[in-house]
């Protein structure tokens, strides 16, 4: 197996599995799919590319920016977009979330323009890893991911406002006969979804230009990825996206550049008819 292209197809995989653990979090909490959660990563290169452009500031300190403003922008989000319509159908409020993620790309388009904008990397250069020469930018990916999967499960598993953030998940009513904040509980899950997808956004734009259209591809395989997953299991969705990555980088380098992306959705396909709730489709089904 060719060693690049199975760290570079983690790479991607785990950029789709962050958009997917952020969908995955909001679906958890409030019972539908964000479908402007890849337009947070491309507002995630925005912001890195002003913040370390029009600064001049360390790249990584420039990632700790971006990923905190974006985060925030989730709560504004979430206010925006979900809280007011929280007693509606919930087809209102994915017409809603549709609605800002045309709102999102074409205020970036004002803002910033049409054209791509190139951003600089974490780390410049390469590496030599075994036979493979990868850029930092690709190991870099696949480390963040490791911590942030970690910070992700102790915070859900092990600390009270990951408990209360659980709770409000399962049983919103439940949990306010508890005395939990639903309200506050719902928009700091809403802070981490955009936190983590974010992140994917600055991990990305280096590696590929920054456009007010990055989101749009990138979430679609995302959603990809939760199905794949099972709907509301984060496990299945960092799966899930490190699938699509796997099957998209060596799809498009032993079949075909142009049609990777319906290759990936032919494996989406498959995947439903042998296991149509996902893989983890039975810790799905406890939770909703």
């Amino acid at each position: 197996m060719n060693l690049q292209l199975l760290l570079t197809g983690i790479s991607m995989g785990v950029v789709y599995g962050f958009i997917a653990m952020g969908m995955v979090l909001i679906y958890r909490a409030v019972g539908v799919v964000n479908f402007a959660q890849g337009d947070f990563l491309m507002l995630g290169g925005f912001f890195y590319y002003a913040i370390s452009e029009a600064f001049q500031l360390n790249p990584w300190i420039s990632l700790l920016i971006t990923t905190l403003l974006i985060g925030l922008s989730g709560i504004v989000f979430q206010y925006i977009s979900y809280w007011p319509l929280r007693n509606a159908q919930d087809k209102a409020v994915v017409v809603s979330t549709l609605g800002a993620s045309i709102v999102l790309r074409e205020l970036t388009k004002i803002i910033w323009g049409a054209t791509p904008l190139a951003t600089r990397p974490l780390v410049a250069g390469t590496v030599k890893v075994g036979p493979a020469v990868m850029q930092w930018q690709y190991l870099i990916i696949i480390a963040l991911a490791i911590v942030v999967v970690a910070f992700i499960y102790i915070l859900l598993e092990k600390t009270l406002l990951g408990n209360i953030m659980q709770a409000t998940a399962q049983d919103q009513y439940a949990a306010s006969l508890m005395g939990i904040p639903v309200g506050l509980a719902i928009a700091i899950t809403f802070f981490f979804s955009m936190l983590v997808t974010g992140l994917s956004g600055v991990l990305l734009s280096p590696i590929f230009f920054v456009t007010s259209t990055m989101g749009v591809t990138s979430g679609v395989k995302a959603f990809a990825a939760v199905v794949i997953g099972g709907f509301g299991s984060i496990p299945g969705a960092i799966i899930g996206g490190l699938l699509i990555g796997l099957v998209e980088i060596f799809g498009g380098t032993y079949i075909s550049t142009i049609y990777k992306d319906t290759i990936v959705f032919l494996v989406l396909i498959v995947s439903l008819l042998i296991r149509p709730k996902g893989i983890f489709s039975e810790k799905t089904a406890e939770k909703a």
